[in-house]
């Protein structure tokens, strides 16, 4: 009897064994099991995460590269406007220098011979000057020009005018300007092209087009 007692508590001393080395085998095929889907969850998060990432690493990119070409734009466009600010300044300033009353004398006197070579009937003709230039145009006209001139020429004063003067035939109902501001818009009307020429030479090339970046047309 005690020999068949000790077989029996052998046995079931195997038995707990067995079933806790099965309970142990199920614990640790359960919790690897949860470990590699929670590797798999966070491989698949991280996978996620660095797509986005890329995503919003092109969109900023994409993003950078447009404000950047349009800054460029932006500066090119104010660096060509400040330059025909400039080169208006430029152009009043030197025609300020240059339009003195000789030299609209002689302009007026080149004038005079042209339509007198183109016809021989007297016309009669208005040159209107501001009030300084005018003081001065009777003097230089009394004392050097009046031979040259056509008769019926008349010496008026236009307060509008700054600096040059309009000339005015009422036979032919004629006016011509070259008043310093039409000269000048004359003068930036062939100028201004050629500085829009000039800025695409300094200027940063689209790669992509090949052609000057945000050059902006030519004011006419």
């Amino acid at each position: 009897m005690p020999e068949d007692l000790q077989a029996l508590i052998d046995r079931l001393q195997r038995d707990a064994v067995d079933e806790g080395q099965r309970r142990a085998r199920v614990i640790i095929e359960d919790a690897e099991a949860k470990a590699a889907a929670s590797v798999r969850e966070a491989e698949a998060q991280a996978a996620a995460l660095l797509e986005q990432a890329e995503r919003d690493a092109r969109a900023f990119t994409e993003r950078s590269v447009v404000a950047l070409d349009q800054a460029g734009r932006d500066l090119l466009i104010a660096v060509s406007q400040s330059f025909e600010r400039m080169l208006d300044d430029l152009v009043h300033d030197s025609l300020t220098e240059e339009l003195r009353p000789g030299l609209l004398a002689e302009m007026l006197v080149k004038m005079a011979e042209a339509y007198g070579a183109r016809s021989s009937r007297e016309r009669r003709t208005a040159m209107l000057l501001n009030q300084a230039d005018l003081d001065e145009m009777v003097g230089l006209y009394a004392q050097r020009y009046r031979d040259k001139l056509a008769a019926g020429v008349e010496l008026r004063l236009d307060n509008s005018i700054v600096k040059g003067f309009r000339l005015s035939m009422s036979d032919d109902h004629i006016e011509h300007d070259f008043t310093i501001d039409a000269i000048a818009e004359a003068l930036g009307h062939h100028l201004r092209p050629r500085l829009a020429e000039i800025l695409p030479r300094v200027a940063p090339k689209d790669a992509a087009a090949g052609r000057p970046a945000g050059v902006p047309e030519p004011r006419r």
